[in-house]
């Protein structure tokens, strides 16, 4: 087995997109299409090899406003469908004033060898409303013809119309490249709140921060169900470190597993019929696994040694961890059951907090080094590894995005910790939390529930 530590290392992905074939002139020119505006279409799996890839690029023309639509609505559209559509790492959106400000710089196309030509795409959107009802219309435009290739539109009120054109950023980029987008999706993480420390969420790129636990006690490691609708943690409310469920809509908490001993890091299985987590109940940090709906648990390590941090792979069907078993901490992959115990073997001498990549093929995990921890990511594939922060504080805690492009991450960079986001290569680093406190993200699917998107009385 071969391992490389290289900053620089190429990062394969694997981006699956339809492809539309929609002949222009006689030269053949292939312009994308949503699935349902052409009926003969093909799937191709791209695979690059550097460290980024060509992003599909897309004109945002300004807001047409009807009825009682202000401009400041209209442009707050355009900005979060901006923001949106970068953040899925597939699409280079640039709005029109931009590109006549600077032609050049963001001169955005992608070249086609055969047949030639550019790939022009334009999304317009609407904004009306009418005595505190809003709708937005999306329009995905061939930018060459003016025909409109796709149309969407979405109901409700002026509080959500951020969760409006985040519903519409994930319909443009899974229409057009088979992705599901992640701008729904939600950060949720442990900070300090007067003496205690809560839990905290907020969407994807840190806006609508808010406070979700206010229990006045220690609350720690937060984790997703697959519906967003709850969030499992640690909290010290009873005295025990035990295992809570927090009910999102309700807003209230309640048991999950109260036993003796310590009981924290849980990790829902991709099915969510299951939830692995680390338990001291038998003397001992081991994993265990609870079945979500009989409650019966099931210990799946037997070693004298530290086992913690468990991760299930995006199938369901292995679990990575660490384990100080060989004397450092080290990562293992063990069946889901427990069996067929095997260790990846790293050249580092402390690792931990692994995450496995939605995509199956990537660990990221901390390391320990003269400077403090560092975040890495091992490729299963190709058997390498590539350090993703250096010289930047103590890096901790890394969590994937949905679409496995990014990672959240805690940071000391600036001096205290909060939270941050990057590239899974290591660029694009965003600053999302500016608390000083903040640890231990958790990153949601790209699910809301469907109360979050009705409008206040």
């Amino acid at each position: 087995m071969k391992t490389q530590i290289n900053k620089n290392s190429c990062i394969r992905c694997v981006v699956s997109i339809r492809w539309a074939f929609y002949f222009l002139n006689s030269f053949g020119l292939l312009i994308l299409a949503f699935p349902n505006a052409i009926s003969a279409q093909t799937e191709v799996r791209l695979r690059a090899e550097t460290r980024t890839f060509t992003r599909l690029p897309i004109e945002l023309k300004p807001c047409q406003l009807r009825d009682q639509a202000t401009k400041e609505l209209g442009q707050r559209a355009v900005d979060v469908l901006d923001n949106d559509l970068w953040a899925s790492c597939v699409i280079a959106a640039y709005q029109t004033e931009e590109s006549r400000a600077n032609p050049d710089a963001l001169r955005l196309e992608l070249a086609l060898s055969r047949p030639s030509g550019p790939i022009r795409l334009a999304v317009q959107t609407k904004v009306s409303l009418v005595q505190k009802k809003l709708t937005l219309e999306g329009q995905l435009l061939d930018s060459v013809t003016g025909k409109t290739l796709e149309q969407k539109i979405y109901r409700g009120c002026p509080e959500n119309l951020r969760l409006l054109v985040h519903s519409l950023a994930d319909d443009i980029v899974n229409s057009l490249t088979g992705e599901k987008g992640i701008a729904k999706s939600r950060i949720a993480f442990t900070a300090a709140a007067s003496e205690s420390k809560e839990i905290f969420m907020m969407e994807y790129d840190g806006v609508n921060l808010r406070q979700a636990t206010n229990l006045k006690t220690l609350n720690l490691t937060p984790a997703w169900s697959n519906d967003g609708r709850e969030i499992i943690f640690t909290s010290y409310q009873r005295g025990n470190p035990d295992l809570f469920v927090l009910d999102l809509i309700p807003g209230r908490q309640s048991y999950l597993i109260r036993d003796n001993g310590l009981h924290s890091a849980p990790a829902w299985s991709p099915d969510g019929k299951k939830i692995a987590f680390v338990s001291t109940k038998d003397g001992n940090a081991e994993i265990y696994v609870m079945d979500v709906y009989s409650k019966r648990l099931q210990r799946l390590t037997q070693h004298p040694a530290i086992d913690a941090s468990p991760s299930w792979s995006p199938t369901g069907r292995e679990i990575v961890f660490t384990s100080d078993r060989l004397g450092n901490p080290q990562l293992f992959i063990m069946d889901a059951e427990g069996a067929n115990l095997r260790r990846l073997a790293i050249d580092l001498k402390y690792i931990d907090s692994p995450a496995w990549s939605p995509r199956g093929d990537k660990i990221a995990f901390v390391s320990r080094g003269p400077s403090g921890f560092d975040i890495f990511i091992y490729d299963m594939i190709g058997e390498t590894l590539t350090q993703l922060t250096n010289n930047a504080g103590s890096n901790e805690d890394p969590c994937w995005s949905p679409d496995g492009y990014r990672l959240a991450f805690s940071s000391t960079r600036e001096g205290r910790s909060d939270i941050y986001s990057m590239l899974w290569d290591g660029t694009d680093v965003r600053r999302l939390t500016y608390k000083g406190t903040c640890t231990s993200p958790a990153w949601s699917l790209n699910a809301r529930p469907v109360e979050d998107f009705s409008c206040k009385e």
